[in-house]
């Protein structure tokens, strides 16, 4: 798993233990006392847990032993002492003689032995996981500054360099934080596999809790011996070959199984933490937190170099990302039903709530027979109960689009997620007025913040795709509307010349049957962009990404196709444009070429009119693992870091926000590494409040399976 602190869980107690051959075990007390209280108190309770990975390879090992036999228990038992003596006692000999007793495993010997060590390791994670918890409630509970980069020690911060509560305010409002979920080859992790695991670290967790009967400790390890054997009888392997619909399905695991709670728990740990900085500041009045959180998605978008994403899939992904989220309010609106229970003879709601409540009362009056009068002594639990109705059917709607069937629009539902939000905050404010801000500012507000988040898209989708597809999209529509035959041999010059005209007053295409299938797929996605963009949410699609971009004309290619679409260009008397493009620079000559690039783009007249209507945001994606094959980890990374620098300057320079797009990957290597260093490691200057970047592969896993430490990820950003 990543990790902030080294890895020492190899060094474990004896029992059933595996050793990373060449790991040295090593002590905490080796290194250097550091002042983070995380870190202090890790070292302080090591013991605990190489006692609870001792605990966990016995399981193991007798999971093993009664489940493969004992034969291939002994052979792995072998081959543990084996490497540990070789990783502190190196000796070529006997690093033969075990090689050898490998080698003469047939296959179906040694796969047990394969799935023991692979087993192993993850509980290991799971235990370290699990033990971090512990660490960081154990330092929550005394009540002093939190560890490094936590929102309590920011905030200190912050309250030490002199940064006053309106200056704190401004600076909320302006900062996102946007991770984007990627699919990605190197996550091979089935859900199966993800939800034991999960179990698992449940009952790990309950076992370091306050016993509250007699046999508590027996109870939870045998829960732990249990899981670890469906585990063990669980196939590693799929069944057949993973296509994007299941890639889609898998997306959403994360939302469902931990961010939807952990969420609230972010927010609330942010507002606490400005408390305990600013309670005593003269001008503190409390503050009004943004949605700061903002999650993207490539999983459904992201067709560079895949023919099996097409503009069906893109459809197909967004409306699934939909229909999960509204299901996820379906359930808390559901829940608030039986938790705000006031009497209309106890509380006197705002008169702006009750003129609602009777337009939902005439509207409800239309479903009688489904949806029959309930609460009519209870004002928030009858508006809530008609919100229920609305966001079914907003769910049937879906459903109906995604399995292409018609749907009557006369059954509004909630159009979108403003409608939802107005009731929210609407039953909130009204809440306030007759003294319960306590009930309003509990799970009411924690669905107020989800709404904020998620919207009723979920995760912003972003489409990418390779820059020539484009560019070969433009020549063929060019040449058969009889604009330009030979779009290929024009000059860069001429190019953006050509294409601002284009722009500012698009052709009509009368018939795209006569267009390359490969141009007639581009459009189509586009037209999905601003379906699902009228249907859903205009937030539902993030940026267009194109890969491989070389100069400025790569930007203005998707902008023209765009027009095509109706997304952008002069309609009627206001110039519009529907969407942001990102160019990607993730070679080493792409990078070095980045300052004139940008700079082209930005000076063109007709992008500047997109920019504006767009919102003045131009967003850059570097490209980290593609830089770092190209030319190596040292080259990659000093290229990157000068063109943070220059890009953020060339948008100063002309009142261009510039918001960089990170692809960063999971290892070191690839941009990887903990969040809230790499964040502090970025250019001074370059993030301007704003940061985002992709989550890859087994990161997904890794930060975002299990509730607690997804909450602690997002604290750290």
């Amino acid at each position: 798993m990543i990790s902030d602190l080294p890895k020492y869980t190899n060094a474990v107690s004896p029992g059933l233990r595996f050793v990373a051959p060449g790991n040295r075990p090593v002590s905490l007390s080796e290194y250097p006392a550091v002042s983070d209280p995380f870190v202090d108190a890790c070292m302080k309770h090591d013991r605990a847990l190489r006692g609870r990975v001792k605990l966990l390879g016995q399981l193991l090992g007798e999971v093993i032993s009664s489940q493969a036999g004992d034969d291939v228990l002994r052979t792995v038992e072998r081959l543990r002492k084996g490497f540990i003596q070789l990783r502190d006692h190196p000796d070529p000999v006997r690093l033969e003689r075990l090689k050898k007793v490998i080698g003469k495993l047939s296959p179906d010997a040694l796969r047990p032995v394969i799935r023991a060590f692979s087993i192993y390791f993850q509980l290991v994670n799971t235990a370290e996981e699990s033990f971090k918890h512990r660490q960081r409630r154990r330092i929550a509970a005394r009540g002093g500054v939190l560890w490094k980069g936590s929102f309590d020690a920011c905030l200190r911060d912050l309250r030490g360099m002199g940064v006053a509560p309106d200056e704190l305010q401004d600076l909320l409002e302006e900062i996102r934080y946007m991770p984007v979920f990627t699919a990605h080859p190197t996550e091979s992790k089935r859900r199966s596999i993800m939800l034991q695991m999960r179990r698992i670290f449940e009952s790990n967790d309950a076992l370091d809790a306050p016993k509250i009967f007699v046999d508590h400790t027996e109870i939870y390890t045998r829960n732990l011996h249990t899981h670890i054997q469906t585990l063990w009888k669980t196939d590693e392997v799929r069944p057949s070959r993973p296509d994007v619909h299941h890639e889609i399905r898998m997306g959403m695991h994360h939302f469902k199984g931990a961010l939807f709670d952990a969420i609230p728990v972010v927010y609330g740990r942010l507002e606490r933490a400005i408390h305990r900085a600013y309670d005593d500041h003269p001008d503190f009045q409390g503050v009004d937190l943004p949605a700061m959180l903002r999650f993207g998605s490539w999983i459904g978008g992201d067709r560079d170099g895949n023919p099996n994403v097409t503009a069906d899939i893109t459809r197909e992904a967004i409306l699934t990302q939909h229909l999960t989220i509204l299901r996820a309010y379906i359930g808390r609106v559901a829940d608030l039903v039986g938790i705000l229970t006031h009497s209309r003879d106890f509380c006197s709601p705002s008169p702006a709530f009750l003129g609602s409540l009777r337009e939902d009362d005439a509207y409800r009056e239309r479903f009688e027979q489904e949806w029959p009068a309930r609460f009519p002594e209870e004002p928030y639990r009858r508006k809530l109960y008609i919100m229920g109705l609305r966001l079914r059917q907003a769910e049937r709607r879906g459903l109906a689009w995604l399995d292409g069937r018609p749907w009557n629009p006369e059954i509004v539902g909630y159009r979108g997620e403003e409608e939802f939000l107005h009731d929210l905050v609407l039953i909130r404010d009204s809440m306030i007025s007759h003294g319960d801000a306590d009930a309003a500012n509990a799970e009411l507000l924690d669905l107020i913040r989800l709404t904020r988040t998620f919207g009723f898209y979920l995760a912003r989708l972003d489409i990418r795709q390779e820059s020539t597809v484009h560019s070969d999209a433009v020549a063929d529509v060019l040449a058969r509307l009889g604009i330009e035959q030979d779009y290929a041999s024009l000059n860069e010059a001429r190019r953006l010349e050509l294409l601002g005209e284009l722009i500012e007053t698009p052709p009509v295409i009368d018939d795209r049957g006569a267009l390359a299938a490969m141009t007639q797929e581009v459009l189509r996605v586009l037209d999905v962009v601003g379906e699902m963009q009228q249907a859903i949410s205009p937030q539902v699609i993030g940026r267009y990404v194109i890969s491989m971009a070389h100069r400025a004309s790569d930007v203005l290619h998707v902008m023209f196709l765009a027009s095509l679409t109706g997304l952008c260009g002069q309609q009627g008397k206001v110039f519009r444009c529907r969407l942001g493009v990102s160019p990607l620079f993730e070679t080493i000559d792409d990078l070095a070429r980045i300052e004139p690039v940008i700079s082209e783009l930005l000076d063109h007249a007709v992008y500047q009119r997109l920019l504006r209507a767009h919102g003045s945001i131009q967003e850059v994606m570097l490209g980290y693992s593609d830089s770092a094959k190209d030319g190596g980890i040292v080259a990659s990374a000093w290229l990157l870091y000068r063109a943070q620098q220059r890009v953020i300057t060339l948008g100063k320079q002309r009142g261009v926000h510039i918001r960089l797009f990170h692809g960063r990957g999971g290892t070191i290597g690839r941009g990887g590494g903990p969040t809230h260093d790499a964040i502090r490691a970025q250019p001074a200057g370059t993030l301007l409040g704003q940061i985002k970047f992709t989550e890859q592969g087994e990161v997904l896993s890794y930060k975002y399976s299990n509730r607690e430490t997804a909450i602690y990820e997002l604290t750290m950003g």
